[in-house]
């Protein structure tokens, strides 16, 4: 870490400033050494250029888990070693799924956030740094935060990812629901399917929400979410068996529920929609919501195929909410046009990948 760095950072335990307590240079980082709270006393490591900062209470237990299941599940996929390709050297632009869909939303989220490459970035659940590399290349300054130091598929393995691009970010141990930065510090916080791993979805939001400008926005890709009709729980256990045996904390929200918990932190929501929406036009999203059943289709005795599948489609959701009796009301409230009813009906009933926009607003007078 670089000495600019100490002025964007807090004690995790008490919000106090911290300074440095001792330490090795090592090409202008404090590379080995300490921080110390001038206010509580307490000490955080720091360990190859990477300051450690949480609560080593009760609060990290559940947050140490899940970074050691991380090595773990990537031990067990053999992909854990660095490979000669060095993959990771080009992610997110390696022409293999996923991704190709992780590029594709990255790339959508630059362009909607249009970047001056001026801006104070946090790359949220960081993992070994790639979105924080992009960022970089734009001129941004960047911190990457997240629990998982391994030198092969955590922080630990972002100095290759600088060098190789010729870059510098800055790197934290940290966690989410407790960030260690000053408020009103950053102009984005960037995340890639972290909101999702929060053990308190809240929480993690206003704690984004403290440390955001007035003004500063959160862009969130590659969210799960469930449709209002599922089960959480039978999604979770369905889909991430695998994350959950090893500790890795997993949850699927629904649509309101992002939307709840991003009102109730004092974010605005600006975009919040499927990723596979986003380029799509107000014809294409209504035609895409009835393909989905999410929204009944007349038929077309020229597509009499496209046209049984559709009814089939939208019969077997309305089934399925029979079956969980989870008859539900009309959700079209608000709805300025068919295109905006489309997405709506997309968001109550299906499930999928949603892209993320938000922005702190103005604080209210008291």
């Amino acid at each position: 870490m670089r000495n600019s760095l100490l002025a964007l950072l807090v004690c995790p335990a008490c919000q106090g400033k911290l300074t440095i307590k001792s330490g090795t240079i090592s090409q202008g980082e404090l590379w080995e050494g300490a921080l110390g709270c001038g206010e509580c006393g307490a000490s955080f490591d720091v360990r190859q250029g990477m300051p450690f900062l949480y609560r080593d209470d009760a609060s990290w237990v559940s947050k140490a888990r899940e970074a050691d299941g991380w090595v773990a599940i990537h031990k067990k996929q053999g992909n854990y070693e660095p490979s000669e390709e060095a993959v990771d050297l080009q992610i997110p632009y390696y022409p293999e799924e996923p991704w190709i869909g992780v590029a594709r939303s990255f790339d959508a989220a630059l362009e909607l956030l249009q970047l001056s490459g001026s801006e104070l970035v946090l790359d949220l659940g960081a993992g070994r740094g790639w979105a924080a590399k992009e960022f970089a290349r734009l001129g941004c300054d960047v911190i990457a935060l997240d629990v998982v130091p391994d030198e092969n598929i955590g922080l630990g393995r972002a100095r290759p990812l600088m060098e190789h691009a010729g870059i510098f970010f800055e790197r934290v141990i940290g966690d989410g629901e407790n960030l260690p930065f000053q408020p009103d510090s950053f102009d984005l916080v960037f995340c890639s399917a972290a909101l999702h791993h929060a053990t308190d979805l809240g929480l993690l939001l206003q704690n984004v929400q403290r440390v955001l400008k007035v003004g500063g926005r959160l862009c969130a890709i590659r969210e799960p979410w469930l449709s209002m009709v599922e089960d959480e729980e039978e999604q979770v256990n369905r889909e991430a068996a695998e994350e959950l045996a090893v500790g890795i904390h997993e949850t699927c929200p629904t649509y309101a529920d992002y939307l709840w918990h991003l009102h109730r932190a004092g974010l605005e929501p600006v975009r919040v929609v499927p990723a596979g929406a986003l380029h799509m036009s107000d014809a294409e999203v209504q035609a895409w919501a009835r393909d989905l059943g999410a929204l009944i289709a007349m038929p077309n005795w020229r597509e009499p195929r496209r046209s049984a599948w559709r009814l089939w489609a939208y019969a077997r959701r309305r089934l399925g909410a029979l079956r969980r009796r989870r008859l539900l009301l009309s959700w079209n409230h608000g709805a300025s046009d068919e295109g905006e009813r489309a997405l709506k009906a997309v968001l109550r009933w299906c499930k999928g990948e949603l892209f993320v926009l938000a922005r702190k607003g103005e604080r209210e007078e008291k």
